[in-house]
């Protein structure tokens, strides 16, 4: 029996690509099958190298997916919040589950059985292209993390995650402050590196004038440098100009305060 949830799963399952070409009565009919249950922070949902079961579908909260070592460290490969899907990869080749799960955020999930998304995308080839097209998506993610970890430095990819943050959060161009969402420790675990690291690249960006920061909250100051340390290629003339100004500019403070 699906358990009692406010954001009403079939709703959830309707809007998640995997099942948007599904008509409503079968979204109810594919939760009347599945299970609904409360999370808690801290649960790990499976774990890399174990049978796949099925496919978990976040309906409240947040899941992070990651790899460990014997050492217990880390590789975080995304966070999955409400509405997305983890566990796809095994629909296809039956092998088990590529990553661990573990719940960041308190909240729900609903598990579709593994017969239950297979029969679907067996009669519904709508179904199967989706989840065709959500595979791509995540072997392209794959391959920018990847090329993250190999080919930028530490303080390249602490600057490209905030830039991606402040991108996300609509700052990024308007001055205005936002919250990091995640703690040191847990951005470490997602770029490859250790806090001290995240630590030292966030002070390097506050030196150089791209952000200024207070504890988790985060305000860009020079929007065309940060894109510059993160390096995004993509640079406008104006944005070069005003970064090789700002620089200058900085010299001079520094050559005022030694005379």
């Amino acid at each position: 029996m699906t358990a009692r949830c406010s954001h009403e799963p079939a709703r959830v399952v309707a809007r998640q690509p995997l099942f948007a070409s599904l008509t409503a009565e079968e979204c109810e009919g594919l939760v009347r099958r599945s299970v609904c249950r409360g999370v808690r922070r801290g649960e790990v949902l499976f774990r890399e190298g174990a049978p796949c079961r099925g496919l978990y579908l976040v309906v409240e909260g947040a899941v992070r997916t990651y790899r460990a070592n014997r050492t217990g460290q880390e590789q975080v490969f995304g966070v999955i919040g409400p509405g997305e899907s983890l566990g796809e990869v095994s629909m296809f080749d039956g092998g088990p589950y590529l990553a661990s799960a573990r719940v960041i955020e308190d909240g729900r999930v609903l598990f579709l059985p593994l017969g239950e998304v297979q029969a679907l995308y067996r009669s519904h080839p709508d179904v199967a292209q989706a989840l065709v097209c959500e595979l791509g998506a995540q072997v392209r993610t794959l391959a920018a993390l990847v090329d993250r970890l190999s080919l930028q430095d530490v303080p390249m990819r602490v600057a490209s995650a905030v830039l991606a943050q402040a991108g996300r959060s609509g700052v990024l161009n308007t001055g205005a402050a936002y919250r990091m969402s995640q703690t040191q420790e847990e951005l470490a675990a997602e770029l490859g590196t250790t806090r001290e690291g995240v630590a030292r690249a966030l002070r390097r960006l506050r030196q150089a004038g791209a952000i200024q920061q207070r504890g988790a909250v985060v305000a860009v100051r020079n929007a065309a440098l940060l894109r510059q340390m993160a390096g995004d290629d993509a640079l406008s003339p104006r944005e070069a100009w005003d970064i090789d100004r700002a620089s200058a500019e900085r010299a001079a403070v520094g050559i005022a305060c030694c005379a």
